[in-house]
């Protein structure tokens, strides 16, 4: 088996009527490697992390993820295949905010049979994977488990989200500029839980972000412009 985690060749993409967004000729993200990846606003990243999913497909070109090259899945075999392997963390969170904390983390195990046995496997049950992922991101209040999520504070969501998308061990966690509503020093204490987190799940961080001050924390750092040829200026 591959030791990459993710591999994209000659990956074209384009939405309808529009240039050429994304063009990159090779690109891989090792098994447990953390990756910053940055760019400016429209330069092609969400995009990106959708294509990943299997949410959109390419033009042309392929995106293996685990082995699988997703453009042979159906589009409900895609579903799938990203919620059994795939967590998220998203910029604005996405909870919902009328569950409670617990039913929040827990939601990725109803949707993934094999996310609900990984989470059931490593920690005996779903509820004890969602209580000790909270309580090594520093959420270990006894109350707030039942807590309704619009009833948090930023950072409390912030880890919400990411026991989330770590519960049940996925193999890839992508987080989309989580941390832009954070001081420096609570970004840098959220990604040392998350990178311990992603350690010991065995999982790869692919973290999306314009903040460059964060890419040192990194195992490697990436500009989406040297991955995307169509964001580069054109040689006359």
């Amino acid at each position: 088996m591959s030791q990459a985690l993710i591999e994209l060749a000659n990956l074209g993409f384009a939405w309808p009527g529009q240039a050429q967004l994304l063009d990159i000729p090779s690109f891989t993200l090792q098994r447990g490697e953390s990756l910053f990846l940055k760019g400016p606003s429209g330069s092609g990243k969400t995009t990106l992390l959708g294509l990943l999913g299997g949410v959109q497909t390419p033009n042309r070109g392929s995106i293996r993820l685990l082995d699988q090259e997703l453009s042979a899945l159906s589009a409900s075999a895609r579903d799938r295949f990203r919620v059994d392997h795939t967590g998220y963390i998203f910029q604005q969170f996405n909870l919902l905010p009328f569950l409670s904390v617990r039913d929040n983390v827990e939601l990725p195990c109803h949707f993934s049979k094999s996310r609900a046995q990984r989470a059931i496997q490593r920690h005996g049950s779903i509820d004890q994977a969602a209580a000790s992922l909270l309580a090594h991101l520093g959420l270990n209040e006894p109350t707030l488990l039942e807590r309704r999520a619009d009833e948090l504070s930023i950072g409390q969501q912030q880890r919400v989200a990411a026991a989330r998308a770590l519960i049940g061990q996925p193999e890839l966690v992508i987080a989309d500029e989580p941390t832009s509503a954070l001081d420096f020093d609570a970004r840098e204490a959220f990604l040392q839980l998350l990178f311990a987190e992603c350690r010991e799940a065995g999982a790869s961080l692919l973290f999306v972000s314009h903040d460059q001050s964060l890419a040192p924390l990194f195992d490697r750092s990436l500009s989406l412009a040297e991955l995307n040829r169509a964001a580069r200026p054109q040689e006359i």
